[in-house]
């Protein structure tokens, strides 16, 4: 069963998040749920016509110009939101900090930009009653236990609902060696917290894929089920009307 609020966490940063959450919304969407879609802390964004675009863009080779939640929205026309949007392509906290004090080390400031894990949630709440959502998929940043400012991710899905089965994680892996290990720890972090592992999508797979790849596909089963996996690229190479027709044909919901 897929809960109404679900966060989808990686193992690691650039594990293929985004392009995965796309790929849960459309394939829900098919199914005929009411979809929408939040990007908690956004990072590493700029817009085409933000005044420090050139400063930026020469000192960090990472920074975009169309954020997560846009991502999601353009491949698959569902509803997105961000709830704030730091410019430096940094984990959130020293992106907080620095933006707001110059310093990545200084303690203040960051309180006065991040949300609580409580008005994370808040909002949150307030868009899926607007929107009549049957689910939310709530993308994190990086890993599981990133610090948002004194609360992570999953602390944000603790605040939405005291019911256990209202809410749940799906992982998303690399499929490389080393990622057993990534996994198992994600899921392990997501027990302690009481919150259910729907299920681990493989983020970008190689096609042929690698005898590696493949073994630690049927190990990462031990875990929790294979919902499926996203071909490597796709985000990229497919236009939104290709990419929701081709997306319920990767994944495997436990409806």
């Amino acid at each position: 069963m897929i809960p109404r609020f679900l966060l989808v966490t990686g193992t690691d940063t650039g594990v293929g998040k985004t392009i995965a959450t796309a790929a849960l919304a459309a394939t829900l969407r098919a199914a005929g749920r009411r979809v929408i879609m939040c990007k908690p802390i956004q990072t590493g964004h700029i817009s085409p016509d933000d005044p420090q675009r050139e400063h930026l863009e020469a000192d960090y080779s990472d920074v975009v110009t169309e954020s997560d939640a846009q991502i999601v929205a353009r491949l698959t026309g569902i509803h997105t939101f961000t709830n704030i949007t730091l410019r430096l392509p940094m984990a959130p906290l020293p992106a907080a900090r620095l933006e707001a004090t110059g310093s990545v080390s200084a303690t203040a400031g960051a309180a006065s930009i991040l949300p609580s894990a409580a008005e994370h949630a808040q909002l949150i709440a307030t868009v899926a009653e607007r929107t009549r959502a049957d689910h939310v998929l709530i993308e994190g940043s990086g890993g599981v236990l990133v610090d948002f400012g004194g609360h992570t991710a999953a602390d944000i899905l603790a605040c939405l609902s005291p019911d256990p089965d209202s809410v749940g994680a799906v992982i998303v892996s690399r499929s490389r060696l080393g990622t057993l290990n990534h996994a198992a720890l994600t899921a392990e972090a997501l027990g302690n917290r009481h919150i259910s592992v729907t299920g681990i999508i493989m983020g970008s797979w190689p096609e042929p894929a690698p005898p590696v790849d493949r073994d630690n596909r049927c190990a990462l089963s031990a875990i929790a089920p294979i919902l499926g996996a996203v071909p490597a690229g796709a985000g990229h190479r497919l236009g939104p009307g290709e990419f929701t027709a081709q997306a319920p044909g990767w994944l495997y919901l436990p409806w």
